[in-house]
């Protein structure tokens, strides 16, 4: 008997043996088993997710002797025809080979007509439809959405966008996802030990990353392994065949990086290129890495489904220590030096200068560091920084050298700044004091000074003087506004402050000025106008404003001050000792925009 390889020997032959498509597998259990069944499907996934052996399956469950049903018995003659490929009712062909609209009509518009010969249902199984013509497309769709009750077509493609929306719309979609890592290196050692083939965990996992969620791919490089090493399996076998990189030394590089060690991460790369690994493929896995530290710190359990606890703990405490900031930065910069490694002749050149690039990139302090250090030293509170932790002691490999001592971190940006302009802590500041009151307003009040300062508002004092009059308060009212609201002066002062009662304060307007008026009786400017005028008075007032005829305001002498002369805000800024003290630890220099 001809040898069969693991992806036939070991295909899914029922819905529960489908590894990693649970959502699928259960809306057709649900379809069949309600009777819901539509005359169209459409499995989109990558190679080797299940797509076809799905359709199999699904094709058995409908044309059992016991069927319709979820769990076709494999037994009958019906299902063994399927298994084997040999079926009259199942019609499994390439679209690839037959892209002729003359083969489609040949093979599927001219036969639907005809009932199955065995069970209840014809099917076409139509594997990478995506590489029909349009032409075919354009002959199939009447037949697709108006067929015989007894046909059903199933269509699978690793490229839905070349599938024409006239065809998706006709067919229901289930999406295939890739398959996890455990779930694949789970099912490597479920056929290992079928096989009585002794395979190491760690080696399942190498295998099933290099995968890349596709299990055929996975059960071909198990039995590419066992011709190769028999029936003993490690990993150190697995990354000789394949060239893979071990995750420990993936881990042992980004350890390197975030740690500043420039001479063990050369290493690293130097022994894998000497090995003959694929440095193309060790730059993917860092960059997956790197990519996987970040997702971690955004959410942490965000790939406990596609790697193992062990691999989720040790990314945990790598990515406790390197900012989001900078993976950010570290992705896309291998993501470019990837790039270019896809042209270049000398790969480990490109893939050296990278390390040494991110290196440097997480040794440089950034611009959002430097504002927050000189903001906090400014203000006088303790910064909140730490220094930049020291990589995790990486244990000695056979392939790859073992690093030197780590050396001591680095002193923080805080600490250099602080030693560098040898600033003391801030003392508490005093306790407020509470303003002194204003001056009561004497007998016999004093004309309004002429300094530029205005006095201080006399204060009403039933006991001991009478209130201010409108005469006496209208320059220091003046003078305020002059100070607090320039912009509204004009306007005030076409009025005139005429009479101040008990509890009513009035300025009145002539009527040419009633622009003025209008603007002085809006509400944010009344609500500044009636505190200051019953602040001035030392009680409460209400501002009234009237127009009254005849009236001529009078004019208050204010004097002007003048504007101070503009500095160019660039020249002050480096003329701020601070500022310049930082440009010395920083030996860096301001320019202009």
């Amino acid at each position: 008997m001809s040898y069969t390889v693991f992806a036939r020997k070991y295909r899914p032959q029922t819905f529960d043996e489908v590894v990693g498509q649970d959502h699928i597998v259960k809306t057709l259990k649900n379809a069949i088993a309600n009777e819901r069944l539509a005359q169209a499907y459409l499995f989109v996934g990558p190679r080797g997710t299940g797509k076809t052996s799905t359709a199999r399956i699904f094709a058995k469950a409908l044309n059992c002797i016991h069927g319709p049903t979820i769990t076709p018995c494999g037994e009958c003659d019906v299902c063994k025809e399927i298994e084997r490929g040999n079926s009259m009712n199942v019609l499994e062909f390439d679209a690839a080979s037959n892209t002729q609209v003359d083969k489609i009509r040949e093979i599927i518009i001219d036969t639907v007509k005809y009932v199955p010969t065995r069970g209840k249902y014809k099917l076409y199984i139509v594997d990478e439809v995506h590489m029909l013509s349009t032409s075919s497309f354009n002959a199939l769709l009447k037949t697709l959405e108006e067929p015989p009750s007894h046909v059903k077509f199933v269509f699978a493609t690793t490229d839905v966008q070349k599938v024409p929306t006239t065809i998706i719309s006709r067919c229901q979609r289930f999406d295939l996802r890739r398959i996890s890592t455990p779930e694949i290196a789970q099912h490597l050692q479920l056929i290992s030990g079928k096989e009585g083939i002794t395979l190491a965990a760690d080696a399942a996992e190498a295998v099933a990353r290099g995968a890349e969620g596709g299990m055929r791919d996975a059960e071909s490089m198990l039995d590419q392994l066992v011709s190769f090493c028999g029936d003993k399996i490690e990993e150190a076998d697995v990354l000789s065949v394949f060239g893979f990189t071990s995750a420990h030394t993936t881990t042992a590089l980004v350890d390197h990086l975030i740690a500043g060690e420039a001479a063990p991460a050369l290493a690293i790369l130097h022994s894998e290129s000497e090995a003959g690994k694929d440095l193309s493929r060790l730059m993917s896995d860092l960059i997956a890495h790197l990519r996987n530290l970040l997702v971690i710190q955004c959410a942490p359990g965000g790939v406990n489904d596609e790697l193992s606890a062990e691999a989720v703990a040790t990314l945990t405490e790598q990515g406790g220590r390197i900012a989001q900031d900078r993976l950010l930065e570290l992705i896309q910069q291998f993501a470019d030096a990837e790039g270019r490694m896809k042209w270049a002749p000398n790969k480990k050149m490109h893939f050296e200068i990278a390390a040494i690039r991110a290196i440097q990139t997480l040794n440089q302090a950034t611009l959002t560091d430097v504002i927050d250090t000189l903001a906090s030293l400014r203000s006088g509170d303790e910064p909140v920084a730490a220094p930049r932790p020291a990589a995790k002691p990486v244990a000695a490999r056979p392939a790859v050298p073992a690093p030197p001592a780590t050396p001591a971190p680095r002193p923080s940006l805080v600490d250099a700044v602080k030693a560098e302009l040898k600033i003391k802590p801030t003392p508490a500041p005093p306790p407020p004091v509470d303003p002194e009151p204003l001056p009561k307003l004497a007998e016999e009040p004093a004309p309004p000074p002429a300094a530029a300062t205005p006095a201080p508002a006399p204060a009403a004092n039933p006991a001991t003087a009478e209130a201010p009059t409108a005469a006496q308060l209208w320059p220091l009212f003046m003078a305020r506004i002059c100070k607090d609201r320039p912009l509204i002066r004009g306007w005030v002062e076409a009025g005139q402050l005429v009479a101040v009662d008990a509890d009513t304060a009035t300025l009145a307007f002539p009527p040419e000025a009633s622009l003025a008026l209008e603007s002085c009786e809006r509400a944010n400017n009344r609500k500044y106008l009636e505190p200051l005028i019953s602040e001035l008075a030392g009680r409460p007032l209400t501002l009234r404003f009237e127009k009254r005829a005849g009236l001529v305001p009078e004019k208050v002498e204010i004097p002007e001050v003048k504007p101070a002369a503009k500095v160019d805000p660039l020249v002050a800024f480096k003329q701020d000792p601070l500022i310049k003290k930082a440009l010395d630890v920083f030996q860096a220099e301001i320019i202009s925009a």
